[in-house]
């Protein structure tokens, strides 16, 4: 006849911990299908370490050591990064300058000063404003002041333009971790 009516509740219960339990077995595998693999940080931190970028080098080699705390190669990678944090800035800064395409730059009878002034502008608005090469003049014996430099160059990097103007000054550029240091020969 008449069943009691707590009789459904525990067929409702069942269902709803069946779909619960569905529900839970379907989200995991949606993480799991999108979390990244300790390989597939250690290849991002490397990457990261070629061109310059040590903020993103850390984030991803840290991630493949939390993956992975075992793993010597990550370890190792680690350590480099550390240890040559520097050189490895500078890539980036060196990175930049390659790969910021300068319209049109012309230079007639310019000092190196007012060449680097414009070029930091260049690069910056080419960047916008996300990339200032930071130029330092090192001419202890006052040598530049007197160089002249005439130049045309049109849809060249950055790095390019820089280099002609160190051979027209006689000077030498060195990338560094906060600034490209441009130095009297």
């Amino acid at each position: 006849m008449n069943e009691p009516k707590y009789a459904m509740k525990p067929i409702v219960a069942s269902i709803l911990l069946l779909h619960t339990a569905s529900a839970f077995a379907q989200k995991t595998q949606s993480v799991s299908a999108t979390a990244e693999s300790p390989q597939s940080y250690y290849q991002r931190g490397l990457t990261a370490m070629n061109q310059g970028d040590i903020v993103a080098a850390e984030k991803n080699l840290r991630a493949a050591l939390q993956a992975k705390p075992q793993d010597p190669h990550v370890r190792y990678a680690l350590n480099e990064l550390q240890m040559h944090r520097d050189q490895i800035a500078a890539r980036y800064r060196e990175n930049m300058m390659k790969r910021t395409k300068i319209a049109k730059v012309e230079y007639t009878d310019a000092s190196l000063s007012e060449c680097l002034d414009h070029l930091s502008i260049m690069v910056k608005n080419a960047t916008d404003q996300k990339f200032a090469p930071n130029f330092v003049i090192k001419d202890s014996m006052g040598r530049l002041k007197s160089r002249r430099v005439t130049l045309q160059l049109a849809n060249v990097p950055a790095s390019q333009i820089l280099q002609y103007l160190a051979s027209a000054s006689s000077c030498k550029v060195v990338y560094e971790q906060h600034a490209i240091v441009v130095e009297a020969e």
